[in-house]
């Protein structure tokens, strides 16, 4: 096995939630949508949640609160937030910045239209 075909795998393993948050971006275009990344018995797995922004929810996404509580009493640890840009634009907005810098969580970005995603850390952020 070559070093590339490797990297490519462990970097498939290592988000094996990743067609989930992409599937859940689908359904919710032309909206964004909006999940959370958590560890249950030593797995990442995602949890879709709903988008509660009230009028601009194909430009934000504020998670349904009774969504957080649910994954947060069903998990090991929430380590994570997703949503989609439905634009196919993979680039954090200001807003997202901030937001994964507040929150300490690491924050992905994902589109309906491929099968790429984006990842940011908040101590990648100056704010």
């Amino acid at each position: 096995m070559s070093l590339l075909v490797l990297v490519h795998l462990l970097i498939n393993m290592k988000y094996l939630w990743k067609q989930d948050a992409i599937e859940h971006a689908k359904q919710c275009d032309p909206e964004e949508s909006c999940g959370i990344i958590a560890i249950k018995n030593n797995q990442e797995k995602y949890y879709p949640c709903k988008n509660i922004s009230n009028e601009f929810k194909a430009e934000s996404f504020v998670i349904d609160p009774l969504d957080w509580a649910d994954v947060e009493d069903s998990v090991d640890q929430i380590v994570g937030i997703v949503h989609s840009h439905p634009q196919d634009v993979l680039e954090f907005s200001e807003s997202d910045k901030y937001s994964c810098k507040a929150i300490n969580l690491t924050f992905y970005l994902v589109s309906p239209k491929s099968d790429k995603i984006a990842i940011i850390q908040p101590d990648e952020i100056n704010a």
